[in-house]
This record gives C-alpha cells, structure tokens and sequence, in this order.
C-alpha cells in the first residue's frame, strides 16, 4: 500500500472553528492545539496554510506514513513542526519534510489503542506566528501492538567481531565504530527502541523506531532526532534495516535479513539478547 498527502480538502467542524479562531487570537496552551473534533487549518501572521496527510474519518489499521505539507511559507520561516496524539506532543521535526517519527519512519496505530484518537499538526513560524491541522480517526481493532514479548529492557554484548563482521559497508563518515561491550536496549510498547552504550554516557543516549511483526519481521527504522542524543548510529539519512526475530522466555533472537544502509545498526542488533532481570 502507498502511503500519500490526502490532497482533498477537509470538512471543517464548528469545534474546528473554533481552535482556529483561539489560535488566531494567540490563545491556546504552548504544546498547540488541544484535543479537538473535525479538521481545520489556521494561520497566524501569514497567508500559509499547513495539511496534514490523515484525513477527517480516516480509520487506521496499517503503520502510516504521517506528513506534515506547508504552502504559501518559505522554508526559512518555519521553526518547527510539532505532532500531537490526543494532545499530546509526540514528535517535532525542524527540517523539511515534515515527519513523524522523523525520514521515513511510521505512525504505528496499534501502539495507540482501538478507537478515536485526535492527530494534530503544528507548525512554529519565525516571528511568533502558528499554522495548525487537526483530526479525527479511527484506529481499527485490527492494529497489530508491538508484541508484548518483546517489549522491556534487554542486554547484550556485542563482540569484537560482530563490529568487524560489518566493516565492508562502513561509511567513514559516519564517526567511530561501534563500541564492543555490554549494551542495553529499552523496547516500549510505543514501537521505541532507547539504547545504552556499556560507558552508559548520557550522551550516547539514542532512540530510534522497531517495528515488531506478528510475523517474525522486524524493522529498524531511523534515529529520532528530537529525543536523545546523536549516539553511535547512522543518521536519519539512511535507509531502514531489516531484520527477522524469535523471543523464547527471557531470550530474544535477531537475524539480520538485509542492513546494508548502517553498519553500527546491523552489528548491535544481529544477535541474541538477554531480558533483564531489574524490570
């Protein structure tokens, strides 16, 4: 399935009228707009308007590409774009184009719970000005979670040779390679992966999407540049890795399939994890 803008214009509700009218006035809380019926685009100090790509209605099953799109505004004016669920700020992207999650990564409705949730996009100007979307939809009963078996904290060491193993396809640009010793990695039901390298330095702290299959496929997608730091991975320029998985008890197993895109990725997750026993 191809994931696009939804380029149809949406129906605007009275509550939508609403929020657009409070945000012209400069009302609202600072995280935007709150959690709100229908759909509507607002602008402040600016012929701009800004869409988001799940429409007014939409019913969510499928992980989704979630994409802010601005017009009428230079790039150079906009300071960042926040992503809300429910009114809440989930993700906020400073560079074009706007993603949640970040490039190429996914809005995954089954970590959210069946049922109605608000989806709202948030654009900051330079100068104090704000456009802003909002919607409604349904995530289905069909939603795939991430699998409860693999969700908590797990370690693993990675070898020497497992970092070597990938030095055929490592960018130089990149920084440094991996460093072999004791990692963790925190799986949230959320689809987040927060991994610790074996200094445990708080600024080697970084997160990035795992999208578990029921099937046995795993999906690592790319850092989140808004929360953590830049750790030891690839940036989100490169592509996703893909992996297959098995979890046994406190055992989890992951094979790599095909992760060419990012060596220090495919060293620390090709291998057997550990669930840990401090949870």
């Amino acid at each position: 399935m191809v994931w696009g803008m939804n380029r149809s214009a949406p129906t605007t509700s009275l509550a939508a009228l609403a929020l657009a009218g409070a945000l012209l006035l400069g009302c609202g809380s600072d995280d935007g707009p709150p959690e709100q019926a229908g759909s509507t685009s607002a602008s402040t100090a600016s012929d701009g308007k800004i869409t988001s790509s799940i429409r007014e209605g939409a019913e969510l099953a499928d992980p989704v590409r979630w994409q802010a799109a601005l017009k009428g505004v230079a790039a150079e004016d906009v300071s960042e774009v926040r992503f809300l669920i429910d009114g809440r700020v989930k993700h906020v992207e400073q560079l074009a184009p706007y993603e949640f999650a970040g490039s190429h990564n996914l809005l995954l409705p089954g970590t959210l719970g069946p049922g109605s949730h608000t989806f709202a996009v948030d654009a900051r100007l330079v100068g104090g000005g704000r456009l802003t979307a909002a919607s409604t939809a349904k995530v289905s009963g069909r939603a795939k979670p991430t699998p409860a078996a693999v969700v908590g904290r797990w370690t693993r060491t990675v070898a020497p040779a497992e970092i070597a193993r990938t030095d055929g396809f490592r960018r130089a640009e990149y920084g440094e390679p991996l460093p072999a010793g004791r990692w963790t990695v925190e799986i949230g039901a959320d689809g987040v992966a927060r991994y610790t390298d074996p200094y445990r330095r708080s600024d080697s702290l970084t997160v990035g999407q795992v999208r578990f299959g029921p099937d046995g496929s795993l999906v690592v997608g790319y850092e989140i540049p808004n929360a953590g730091g830049e750790g030891y991975f690839c940036p989100d320029t490169v592509g996703v890795g893909r992996y297959d998985w098995s979890a046994r008890g406190d055992t989890l197993v992951v094979d790599v399939v095909r992760d060419r895109e990012c060596a220090d990725r495919n060293s620390f997750w090709n291998g057997t994890f550990t669930r840990m026993e401090d949870q």
